[in-house]
């Protein structure tokens, strides 16, 4: 299993504000599904919240330290049913919610997925870097200053080799520019491109 951290980062390292995005770039929401589609999709339960919903095509896993962790019905007011931790995935991209307690559990309940995708927020950031957990990073690197409250996490950019960057310059719509950029770990570093 690989586990890909992906995320978009401000120049200051914001990441968020009030639990939603600073900016408006439809252009990395794009990347960001064309990226995630068909994997496991793992999120703290604050992100799971922002997002209000489960990703569609992807195994959206929320971790969250409420074992009966419920999340809100849909809009027509259906119940959302979850796979609470240790029960059996579904194989595949099937739309679903599956909830566990820590980051240990999750991984490992994930094992025979090849990919997972760590999609927020800062709190699990940290934690997947602190304990070296990451193969690699894909990230927006957002060339402009945003307020914030919630920042990603300092990383040891030695450990990691730069393997692809797409430049999207500033344009009439947007004064600053973003460059989507893989990073994978040094000893597993590719040539693949985004």
């Amino acid at each position: 299993m690989k586990v890909t951290i992906v995320a978009a980062v401000a120049q200051n390292g914001i990441i968020g504000i009030d639990n939603r995005l600073p900016w408006h770039l439809p252009e990395d929401l794009a990347f960001f599904k064309q990226t995630t589609l068909g994997c496991p999709v793992l999120m703290g339960r604050k992100t799971y919240e922002s997002i209000n919903r489960p990703l569609p095509g992807r195994l959206n896993v929320v971790l969250s330290s409420n074992s009966n962790w419920q999340p809100a019905p849909a809009k027509d007011g259906t119940a959302r049913s979850v796979i609470a931790y240790p029960a059996t995935l579904p194989e595949g991209s099937t739309t679903q919610i599956a909830s566990a307690t820590n980051l240990a559990d999750a991984l490992s309940w994930l094992k025979d997925f090849e990919q997972v995708f760590l999609i927020g927020g800062s709190n699990l950031y940290q934690q997947a870097i602190d304990q070296n957990l990451v193969d690699g990073l894909i990230l927006t690197e957002i060339h402009h200053d945003f307020e914030g409250d919630a920042s990603f996490p300092d990383w040891d950019r030695t450990r990691f080799t730069e393997v692809a960057r797409t430049v999207n310059p500033a344009s009439a719509e947007r004064t600053w520019g973003f460059d989507f950029v893989k990073y994978a770990r040094a000893n597993v570093a590719t040539n693949t491109a985004i």
